[in-house]
């Protein structure tokens, strides 16, 4: 300690220095969690229905499904490309994302939720599937305020035609389904 330096002065240089490291590390971590907000808030710019159905099934929430004036509500089972499968109390209902339903979540689950899988990933090849199984459906078409319910005639390009009880053919164009209903 040379030219006038007392000890003092090194134990508020050490406080200063301190200070300082403690300050500028502040600083970074508030940088580094607004950059981190930053890609979380562009990541979900760049989602479509479809990635926020994926991740509601991975989570294993409870959601409802919103098409005109009816509701389907439970978990999902299943999620991919355009089409999401709800376990609902009236069974299992593929819900066609691209057509006008809203999408609410109602619980947060606590348990986790279901892994996404291989399957169909669009309402054609779901209805394909069922056409060949011979399964009974329900379609909700809620623009036209219209439920049918019947056996698949046939699966078109665009459109769906379904015998109903009476006899009569129904064709409906994919973009107004809102959903299909096992029955």
């Amino acid at each position: 300690m040379g030219g006038g330096e007392s000890l003092d002065d090194f134990e508020n240089l050490d406080d200063l220095g301190r200070e300082l490291r403690e300050r500028v590390g502040h600083e970074m971590r508030l940088e580094a969690e607004m950059a981190e907000q930053d890609a979380a808030a562009v990541e979900l710019r760049r989602r479509r229905m479809a990635d926020l159905a994926i991740e509601l099934l991975s989570r294993g929430d409870t959601v409802t499904f919103i098409a005109g004036d009816r509701t389907i509500r439970g978990r999902l089972s299943y999620a991919r490309g355009d089409i999401a499968s709800v376990e609902a109390a009236v069974g299992r209902v593929d819900v066609h994302l691209p057509s006008g339903v809203i999408l609410r979540v109602d619980e947060r689950s606590t348990e986790g939720g279901t892994t996404p899988r291989a399957g169909s990933d669009t309402l054609r090849a779901r209805l394909l599937e069922h056409e060949l199984a011979g399964i009974d459906i329900e379609v909700w078409a809620p623009s036209h305020g219209i439920e049918v319910s019947g056996s698949i005639v046939a699966v078109g390009k665009d459109h769906l035609v379904v015998r109903d009880a009476d006899d009569a053919e129904w064709a409906l164009l994919f973009g107004d389904i809102a959903w299909v209903r096992e029955r």
